[in-house]
């Protein structure tokens, strides 16, 4: 039988994550946090650190994202004026501070795209054998069935009957 989502464990749980954010907001290290609440090691503060964003415990999480792009907006500035005067490590530590200011506002996340059919049903296709001789026969069958639209192109009919001349079987 599974736990229930409301199971005194399962609250638990999220009570130490939560608590795992806040101590992170508060400038704490892993391994603190780790030891505070009592986690084998630093990965678990992490993990629970994580499981709390991705759960969107919203407002710490919030919080969390301001006080951290705070933080890498100072970096920034502090070191910023050295990478103007060339010192490639400011240039360094700049360009590491700005691409993660882009991770954290998932600028560089990629878009998803999704195709689909009339009013966002799935896509539908049907395939047409026709067994007929003549391109222009076939054309003007998958034209009638709605398969296809046909213009001129600006090209006078006659001209194109000069272009192909249809085979007749002999």
């Amino acid at each position: 039988m599974a736990e229930s989502r409301l199971s005194p464990r399962r609250i638990a749980a999220a009570q130490k994550q939560r608590q795992a954010v806040e101590l992170r907001m508060a400038g704490r290290t892993w391994e603190e946090i780790a030891d505070a609440l009592g986690y084998a090691n630093h990965s678990g503060a992490i993990a629970a650190v994580r499981t709390a964003l991705a759960k969107s415990l919203e407002e710490p999480s919030a919080e969390f994202r301001a006080l951290t792009l705070e933080r890498l907006t100072k970096i920034l500035q502090t070191h910023w004026p050295d990478m103007v005067r060339g010192e490639i490590p400011a240039a360094n530590i700049c360009l590491k501070t700005l691409k993660d200011m882009r991770d954290l506002m998932g600028v560089d996340m990629p878009s998803r795209i999704e195709h689909t059919g009339a009013d966002g049903a799935p896509i539908q296709h049907e395939v047409v054998t026709i067994d007929i001789g003549d391109i222009k026969d076939a054309l003007a069958t998958l034209q009638d069935v709605g398969a296809i639209r046909m213009g001129t192109n600006g090209y006078h009919p006659t001209a194109l009957e000069s272009l192909h001349t249809p085979q007749t079987n002999q």
